[in-house]
């Protein structure tokens, strides 16, 4: 048996050798060994925050987080792998004095077939810098105006502040952080999510990746208001020392305001009366002046359209010293009535008042008002029956009585106080 193992031993040896070879060859010929590409494959930095930790941020430099990688193994292996079965990884607690990172390739499918894996890089190059985080109070602005005849009214945020993170050299630039709400055209409310931006003290936007904020949006509900110019009128009351009146002229900075509100309300408000028992000027003799706030005889749920008009106000009524003019009417043309049914009457000379056939009373007002006074239609009247009812009786008899005169006169003009014409009764 042994024989027949050994004979022809170095025949057998080179047959084995041979039969090798020939399946290498075949083998080679049909799965041969291939090299595979994948371009822009990106690095994933593993353990980042480890820098934060230390209150330090980093920024990949030079773009060498982005590297090629080239597989190696047979056609059939390689031919299944796909860029989504290649990662690359370089962890942040492999940094070298240098700040740089070693790079890691590695491939989910058949790692264990694969001739090689290598990457066209073999560091991540790293920018490190402070870790700085601040806040800032968010400012929210409008853009754009609203409807003709509409304003801006209150505004609610849901949140007043924002927090920024990143390195000290961009983050130390932001000087104010602003969320802006377009109100172009609008007539109501306005409910909205909107975006903050950051800016510097030059008022230039900045944007960069590497800054985080805690929030990036806000949301804002702003009121939108009708408003229209709407007159004020203040009332004075009372009657001034004796020979001074009101020239109704009234002095000062708020003749008219402009109010808003919603327009239902607005809709019947036409004026504003300022009634009020400090505009009362009884016994005064110089002008008066008065401080009070506007804002007290505004309805309900109506303001200022001004926000920066707190309704003080000071307001001035005019008074002046009266002057007199004397009127003169024949004696027939003055009217007595209430005479008895078959009495007669007649007027009765004093010397003061009814002279020569004549009637000559003393007016006084101001000097405007006196020129209005037409001595051709006077209408003066004596009435008997009003004197008897002034003084308790039900009817005059004979006999001799003072009547105060009832004479048409403008507005502002008055009789002489104690002027009487002397009526007889007969």
């Amino acid at each position: 048996m042994k024989e027949k193992l050994t004979h022809n031993l170095d025949l057998k040896i080179l047959a084995l050798v041979f039969a090798v070879i020939l399946w290498l060859i075949v083998v080679n010929i049909d799965d041969p060994v291939k090299s595979v590409q994948f371009s822009g494959v990106e690095v994933q930095i593993l353990h980042a925050s480890e820098l934060e930790k230390q209150g330090l941020c980093y920024e990949v430099a030079d773009n060498t987080n982005i590297v090629d990688v080239t597989v190696s193994g047979r056609r059939s292996i390689v031919e299944e792998i796909s860029e989504e079965n290649i990662t690359a990884t370089a962890d942040m607690k492999d940094l070298t004095s240098m700040n740089t990172i070693s790079i890691h390739v590695s491939s989910n499918k058949s790692p264990n077939d694969l001739d090689s894996i290598k990457s066209s890089s073999e560091n991540v190059k790293l920018n490190i810098e402070e870790l700085l985080t601040i806040s800032k109070r968010i400012q929210v602005e409008t853009s754009g105006t609203p409807e003709d005849g509409y304003i801006l009214g209150n505004r609610t945020i849901d949140l007043n502040q924002v927090e920024v993170s990143g390195p000290k050299s961009i983050v130390s630039q932001v000087e104010t952080a602003k969320a802006t709400v377009d109100v172009s055209g609008v007539n109501s409310n306005i409910s909205a999510s909107v975006p903050i931006f950051l800016y510097d003290e030059e008022g230039n936007r900045i944007e960069s990746s590497r800054i985080h904020m805690n929030i990036s949006s806000i949301n804002v509900t702003q009121e939108i208001l009708f408003s229209k110019e709407v007159p004020v009128v203040y009332e004075f009351t009372g009657t001034p020392e004796e020979g001074y009146a009101l020239t109704g002229e009234v002095i000062t900075d708020y003749d008219t305001v402009k109010v808003c509100g919603r327009r239902s309300l607005l809709d019947n408000i036409s004026t504003i009366y300022v009634r009020s028992e400090d505009l009362d000027v009884t016994g005064e003799h110089t002008n008066k002046t008065v401080e009070l706030n506007l804002r007290d005889y505004l309805p309900a749920s109506v303001d200022f359209a001004d926000k920066t008009f707190d309704g003080n106000v000071v307001v001035t009524a005019i008074i002046r010293r009266e002057t007199y003019t004397i009127i003169t009417a024949d004696i027939a043309d003055v009217r007595i009535e209430g005479v008895p049914e078959e009495a007669s009457a007649e007027i009765i000379s004093d010397g003061t008042y009814v002279e020569d056939g004549k009637v000559k009373i003393r007016i006084y007002g101001l000097s405007e008002y006196l020129a209005e006074v037409d001595e051709a239609h006077l209408n003066i009247v004596l009435d008997l029956n009003e004197y008897a009812a002034q003084n308790g009786m039900t009817s005059v008899g004979t006999g001799t009585y003072h009547i105060v005169p009832t004479i048409s006169l403008p507005e502002g003009v008055h009789l002489e106080d104690g002027c009487t014409i002397t009526v007889r009764v007969y």
